[in-house]
């Protein structure tokens, strides 16, 4: 049982490296070009203007389609227990066209975000748990290296009156967004799920949970380049082009998420939809721009994983 375990743990993982590190069929469509935000009518690069309202606005909905799920009940692995898993996310994404015609690199960019990744966890003592993932937005040159520590509350108590009690659990994260020169970013969420597991016939188990998640999209801009009216790329010259007018901001925004897993012996299949919730917030103001109200609406993202838990 546990070389075949192994065997299917390793054509597991070749499939995820297959799947993660193959580009889309029409590559770097997704890729931020934050440059396009700042116009600059003059070829010198004076007389710039940045439009920080639509900038914020699109680095929000972009977020949330990488923001780190949970993919996973409330309880923890146990203290020897590990998991491997495939895992891909699909985003619709929000917003005009227009906004996202300005913050992507590509034209005829995709309606949906789509990121798959390798998520791995391991058990540890004192109902513990730690993971790590790799994820790739398709269509882009942007990967996800992320991070995560888990505490369940009240795991074990299955005994007596205690044995109705659901799982509790609260985690961490912290994900480095690599591959984009626009910026820098790191993802920094809190969340916390419950979850009750319920057996099938002695060898199946089924697992609903829900919970709620806060995150931070940590921005800081780059030197960058821009987008002249005839759309060609322009590398930035001293102090031409310069982007200051864009700001770094730090936009948190709420995640509603529920699913369910389904296990058998030691295949794990886990569903999750997750809901951002609409936001309103004034954009950081700068030396060149005072703040302005931006909103985002209501965003949703799709969830599976198919891995190995023992």
């Amino acid at each position: 049982m546990r070389q075949t375990a192994m065997r299917s743990l390793l054509a597991l993982a070749a499939m995820a490296v297959v799947l993660v590190g193959a580009p889309g069929a029409e590559a770097n469509k997704l890729d931020i070009a934050l440059g396009q935000f700042i116009d600059c009518p003059n070829a010198d690069g004076s007389s710039c203007t940045a439009d920080v309202r639509g900038y914020e606005q699109f680095m929000m909905a972009y977020a949330f389609g990488i923001s780190p799920k949970l993919l996973a009940p409330a309880e923890t692995l146990g203290y020897s227990g590990f998991y491997m898993g495939i895992e891909g996310t699909l985003t619709p994404r929000e917003g005009s066209k227009a906004l996202w015609d300005t913050g992507t690199a590509g034209n005829g960019y995709p309606d949906v975000m789509f990121m798959p990744g390798i998520h791995v966890r391991k058990g540890l003592p004192w109902s513990f748990e730690i993971g790590a993932s790799l994820n790739y937005l398709a269509q882009s040159e942007l990967v996800g290296l992320g991070g995560e520590v888990k505490w369940s509350l009240f795991e074990g108590y299955r005994h007596g009156f205690r044995g109705g009690m659901p799982d509790v659990a609260a985690r961490g994260t912290v994900t480095r967004v690599l591959g984009q020169t626009d910026l820098d970013m790191t993802l920094v969420g809190v969340d916390g799920s419950i979850s009750y597991p319920f057996g099938i016939g002695g060898m199946i188990s089924l697992t609903p949970y829900a919970g709620f998640q806060y995150y931070w999209a940590i921005i800081r801009v780059e030197p960058l380049v821009y987008y002249d009216e005839e759309n060609e790329y322009q590398q930035q010259q001293g102090d031409a082009w310069n982007t200051d007018g864009l700001p770094g901001p730090n936009l948190g925004r709420a995640r509603l998420f529920g699913g369910f897993r389904f296990g058998y012996e030691m295949l794990a299949v886990t569903f999750e939809l997750g809901w951002g919730l609409k936001k309103t917030w004034d954009t950081k103001k700068t030396d060149e721009t005072a703040s302005q109200e931006v909103e985002v609406g209501n965003q949703i993202n799709i969830s599976m994983g198919v891995g190995m838990d023992f």
